[in-house]
């Protein structure tokens, strides 16, 4: 008959070593500065040159820089779902799809900050949520990585606009 044992802290959790922490730090890094370029990009190039030629007061070129900045997530969410399964990052899907929720509005959030401002802080959110989420997702039972995974989004997105 073999003795129970009980399963240590370190076999609950997947391991993530410091240099795949670094990796997806530089990650973010690098999704926050396309994801603000692409932004600025869609914003001037695409959206204001086709939609706001005629009438600059339409909602649509009111909130442009928003939704410019909706439109470069996704393609940085792709990009950063891409780059995770690359690293070998556990459940990458589901970092992707916590950092992409929370993530959204960010461009209307910094868009009356300059250039500079607003590419620091972006990518500073990038590489925070995607490191943040990346360590969240370690534990093996999914239900206890999903309620985590819930409860900080829920916190990111209800927090801010509490007064």
């Amino acid at each position: 008959m073999e003795p129970s044992v009980q399963p240590t802290t370190q076999d609950q959790f997947i391991e993530m070593r410091s240099n795949t922490l670094i990796q997806v730090i530089l990650l973010g890094i690098i999704l926050g500065a396309v994801s603000w370029l692409l932004t600025l990009l869609l914003d001037r190039f695409v959206i204001t040159a086709l939609f706001c030629s005629g009438d600059a007061a339409s909602a649509l070129c009111t909130g442009s820089t928003g939704l410019a900045g909706n439109i470069a997530l996704v393609f940085a969410s792709i990009g950063g779902l891409l780059g995770l399964v690359r690293l070998g990052v556990y459940r990458p899907l589901l970092v992707a799809i916590a950092a992409a929720i929370c993530l959204w509005g960010l461009a209307g959030w910094v868009d009356g900050l300059m250039w500079y401002e607003a590419l620091a802080w972006t990518v500073i959110l990038y590489s925070l949520i995607f490191t943040a989420f990346s360590w969240l997702v370690r534990p093996r039972m999914f239900l206890i990585a999903i309620i985590l995974v819930i409860v900080v989004v829920l916190l990111a997105r209800i927090l801010p606009v509490l007064r």
